[in-house]
């Protein structure tokens, strides 16, 4: 058997000469650092992504959260500071919500100095009252119900249609 590797190795020569030799070492270095950058630039891209949904998630929801909403109060008309007209049952129902089917009784507000008591009817029936008090800050505010209270407790110095002495 022969072997006839002439030709072969002539062409394996002239390849060589006019080829020059092939450097894979440094496309290998230029490779890496082509994929690095590549890596670097998207891991800065996904963190500002993140930055910018929790920051955009943060300031929507504080922008439709409500503030504080004090509840209402209905200021004195006319009767000087300190001493407060005394008021409808519409303000006062305003004040409170009061359970289904009961309803402030039509005898209207018994006042005495800075408090404010009404009757309130009931399905079951029964004496209750709501009372409120008056301050100049805040004006009507709702302070307890019951049927009696005691009028020194309440720091009266008459005698109040609800309260006893």
């Amino acid at each position: 058997m022969t072997d006839n590797l002439g030709p072969l190795r002539q062409a394996m020569s002239d390849l060589s000469e006019h080829g020059g030799s092939t450097d894979l070492y440094e496309r290998t270095l230029r490779r890496s650092r082509q994929s690095q950058r590549r890596a670097t630039a998207a891991a800065g891209v996904a963190a500002a992504a993140v930055v910018f949904a929790i920051g955009g998630t943060v300031a929507l929801a504080a922008g439709h959260r409500p503030g504080p909403v004090p509840p209402p109060a209905a200021a004195p008309s006319s009767a000087g500071p300190g001493k407060p007209d005394c008021p409808s049952i519409e303000t006062l129902g305003d004040l409170v919500e009061l359970p289904p089917d009961w309803s402030f009784a039509s005898t209207g507000v018994q006042c005495a100095e800075t408090w404010a008591a009404a009757d309130v009817k009931r399905p079951t029936g029964g004496n209750v009252r709501y009372l409120f008090h008056y301050t100049t800050d805040t004006g009507w505010r709702y302070h307890e119900q019951g049927t009696d209270w005691d009028c020194k407790e309440l720091g009266l110095t008459q005698p109040a249609p609800f309260c006893t002495f």
